[in-house]
């Protein structure tokens, strides 16, 4: 029956760990094998040391390894999967020590110790469960996604604490065995469920605000492109207005050119009127308000370091996408590309295509690539100074929102970014 218990108590882990957000998926057979592995070594573990507080520090590693290996590897879990053992841990302390206080007064009998002591393990595994399930519930409306690392640290600083506290409140259980000491043990033990409940709803509320800060962000960027647009499209306004002046004279200029059989002059003036018209031209790429306005803008940004910028847009939807999305990924892609494709002396040329592919929506950036890219922790990482690869972490979990993926493509020459997004 213990081993039996046993496998339930790790259920409960593994059910937990599928039922928050993950990244990570594989075969069944590869969870099933993990769940024996990780039920028989704490089984193991158990019975070589025969400490209930060593065996809690086993299942916290145990678990966090799991958890981060074969369900999220985003860092920000290794907190929920501790949380999660802190708080069975501290529910199945609360749940032996009512069910003591139960016994000692009487209220229960029992002829045998065993049966007492297999008894209150029943009980505490399916307490366990509810209180997991209790856990997922609240997860799924409270959230922590987006902290600092100095607050990320500081949060880990709550879980490896209340492991701690619990563990000198056994030794201390084992010495004093009164009433009163119980019912302070419990008062302690409540305080500490209410701590990590309280310390967690503090850190989601500064998660919360650092997310509305990188939005406000991303508004202020685009409110600024689309006011250095709009000033842009005023100024060409004007000028176009003293052209359209002046037109009647420019015409009859080179009509008298080509009287006066000055085909040369006349086809050099023709030639300038051109470009004079094509700098007035504000470029339409797409009926994407926001696209067309990020596109003009980094175009002209490109123009400043001799960067071409070859834009096909094809008859594609991109209304499922907001625009402070549309921004983020767009923006940052073109960014990283110009600042990338300015170190070349020659062959400045960015490549962005989007259309639409079946049901998806793909878009390629492309560009050369002069600087070294490695992997750091299943993360892409430049060795250029001063980048530290957030843009495109930006950029992906902008495009998870709508089911999309991102792949880099990139040799000793190249880099090219490659989205497929979902239209339903």
């Amino acid at each position: 029956m213990s081993y039996l218990l046993s496998f339930l108590s790790s259920y409960i882990v593994f059910d937990f760990m599928s039922k928050i957000d993950r990244n990570k998926f594989y075969k069944r057979k590869v969870y099933i094998a993990s769940y024996i592995i990780f039920t028989l070594a704490l089984i193991i573990l158990y019975g070589i040391t025969g400490s209930e507080v060593l065996n809690v520090i086993f299942s916290l590693i145990l678990t966090v390894i799991v958890g981060h290996f074969l369900y999220n590897d985003q860092k920000v879990y290794i907190l929920y999967y501790s949380l999660l053992i802190v708080v069975l841990t501290i529910f199945q302390i609360v749940i032996s020590y009512i069910f003591n206080l139960i016994y000692i007064m009487g209220i229960i009998n029992f002829y045998d110790i065993n049966a007492l002591s297999l008894a209150i393990s029943i009980v505490i595994q399916f307490a366990s469960l509810i209180a997991s399930r209790l856990f997922v519930n609240w997860y799924k409306q409270k959230s922590i996604t987006n902290f600092t690392k100095v607050q990320f640290f500081n949060f880990l600083v709550l879980p490896i604490f209340s492991i701690l506290y619990i563990v000198t409140l056994m030794m201390y259980m084992e010495t004093f065995v009164s009433t009163t000491d119980n019912l302070l043990l419990i008062f302690n033990i409540t305080s500490i469920i209410f701590l990590n409940i309280f310390i967690t709803n503090i850190f989601q509320e500064i998660s919360k605000k650092n997310e509305m800060k990188n939005k406000i962000n991303l508004y202020e960027n685009q409110a600024n492109m689309e006011y250095e647009y709009y000033n842009s499209l005023e100024e060409k306004y004007k000028e176009s207005r003293k052209v359209i002046h002046d037109i009647k004279n420019h015409i009859q200029t080179i009509e008298n050119l080509y009287k006066d059989n000055e085909f040369d002059k006349a086809e050099l003036y023709k030639g300038d009127l051109y470009k004079m018209f094509n700098k007035l031209e504000q470029k339409y790429y797409t009926y994407n308000k926001v696209l067309n306005i990020i596109l003009n803008d980094k175009c002209e940004k490109a123009k400043r370091y001799g960067i071409t910028i070859d834009c096909k847009i094809g008859d594609v939807n991109l209304e499922k996408i907001r625009d402070i999305d549309v921004t983020t990924i767009f923006s940052n892609l073109l960014d990283n590309a110009i600042d990338e494709v300015k170190e070349f002396k020659q062959d400045k040329e960015i490549f962005v295509k989007v259309d639409k592919f079946n049901e998806f929506i793909v878009i390629n950036v492309t560009n050369k690539l002069k600087s070294k890219i490695v992997k750091i922790d299943s993360e892409l990482k430049t060795t250029k100074k001063n980048h530290e690869g957030l843009g495109l972490q930006n950029v992906k979990m902008a495009i998870e929102k709508y089911e999309g993926t991102l792949r880099i493509d990139f040799d000793d020459n190249h880099f090219k970014v490659n989205i497929v997004i979902p239209t339903n």
